[in-house]
């Protein structure tokens, strides 16, 4: 496993600050690091095997939004506090029903937050 994420998306994304809930067989609270139509990029305290599938819930302005994942990638990061979250997990979106589309592409037309 590498210990960086190569750059992949094909799709603009949006920087997101604050955490979210995924659930993968136990629920899990993480941090949400980035956001595209197509998926989104987390820093965990833990670890996750490539292919598992979960839920990921979060609030995206004022919406809840919630959509089936699927890890795509995973990698530790040395020296990161745990806290933190010392690892990066990128994850694809399986499932997105309209309600939750319409939801993240308002979210992602929105002007970038200084």
């Amino acid at each position: 496993m590498s210990d960086h994420l190569e750059e992949r998306r094909r799709t603009a994304r949006a920087v997101v600050r604050g955490e979210c809930e995924i659930e993968l067989g136990l629920a899990s609270v993480v941090r949400l690091v980035d956001i595209s139509m197509s998926g989104a990029l987390m820093r965990a305290s833990q670890d996750w095997p490539i292919g598992q599938r979960g839920e990921l819930r979060t609030t995206l302005g004022d919406n809840t939004f919630v959509v089936e994942v699927e890890i795509r990638r995973a990698a530790a990061e040395l020296g990161q506090a745990e806290w933190a979250g010392n690892h990066k997990v990128g994850v694809a979106f399986v499932s997105l029903d309209p309600q939750n589309r319409r939801c993240l592409e308002r979210f992602l037309k929105q002007p970038a937050s200084p």
